[in-house]
């Protein structure tokens, strides 16, 4: 019997991760802990928008939100993430998820959150709980790009969370007509399976400066965003491939980098439809949802 479907609490957190590491991590052959790869959403902080099915002081089942902000053409919106869906395997089948995603709308309406974000390969689990489809997103890959460790002279590198965070996010709002809000905290993020993000930089001027936000794992890297002056592609985009023997690029349809790449790469490229959209307001409108894309680097 289930006692509780509940928000967590902060002492709760070491239990869950125990969880998702199983499930997410160690049975997928990779490292570091989803606390270490996501600290603001496995934090005290954050354990409110964490909701969680536990039976005799068991956690069986749950899954993570977190809350963040939309602007789109000027017009600010609040949305939710939603991730981490996960229970544990001698329980699955016997409705949890479904209870939990309940909770979190529940919650999410009461926060006064305009829409919900998830990304998944399962459409047909969450359509059943009012989830649609949609999702501009594609997968771009690379191989044998260059020799490791040629490096463009006007390129700086540094880890994500040392970078010079209001630079970055002054660019992303000059050249972005859509984009999450970031704050300092979320550039410490680690997506799987990257082993470690870095910011490549191209400063010659600030009229011209851009960036790239790149992860690697083994020799692969992985490419969240080139976002600035087309100036700064050729640049960036050499230092990725100088560093890189394999590229994966994650991107959307006549984004700048996109058509820069199309143009200068030999770079293939696949559709990636895995987000699906739960709208919670009047705001949030269907019309113009699906043509949104959460960068991956910004998913939990």
């Amino acid at each position: 019997m289930i006692h509780a479907i509940r928000t967590a609490t902060p002492a709760d957190l070491e239990n869950l991760l125990v969880l998702l590491d199983e499930e997410f991590v160690f049975r997928r052959g990779r490292a570091l802990s989803f606390g270490q790869r996501f600290p603001t959403v496995y934090s005290p902080e954050n354990a409110g928008n964490i909701f969680i099915a536990e039976d005799k002081g068991m956690i069986v089942s749950a899954l993570a939100t977190k809350h963040f902000d939309w602007l789109d053409e000027g017009e600010s919106f609040r949305g939710a993430m939603v991730g981490s869906v996960c229970t544990h395997p001698l329980r699955r089948n016997e409705g949890w998820a479904s209870r939990l995603l309940a909770a979190a709308r529940e919650k999410m309406q009461q926060d006064e959150v305009d829409f919900a974000v998830l990304w998944t390969r399962f459409p047909a689990i969450y359509a059943r709980a009012g989830w649609i489809s949609g999702d501009c997103g594609l997968l771009g890959e690379l191989a044998g790009a260059a020799h490791i460790g040629t490096t463009a002279a006007a390129v700086t590198r540094s880890p994500a969370d040392a970078a010079n965070i209001p630079l970055i996010e002054s660019i992303r709002r000059r050249w972005l007509t859509s984009l999450t809000l970031r704050c300092a905290g979320d550039y410490r993020h680690l997506p799987p399976p990257a082993e470690k993000v870095s910011l490549l930089y191209y400063g010659k001027g600030t009229e011209t400066a851009g960036y790239a936000l790149v992860g690697q794992s083994g020799n692969t890297g992985i490419v969240y965003e080139i976002i600035g002056h087309f100036e700064g592609f050729p640049a960036l985009w050499a230092t990725i491939c100088g560093q890189h023997q394999h590229i994966i690029i994650n991107d959307r349809p006549e984004s700048d980098s996109h058509r820069w790449l199309v143009r200068n790469t030999s770079a293939t490229w696949q559709d990636k439809p895995l987000a699906m959209w739960l709208p919670l307001s009047r705001k949030a409108d269907m019309a113009r949802i699906p043509a949104w894309y959460i960068p991956y680097f910004d998913r939990i």
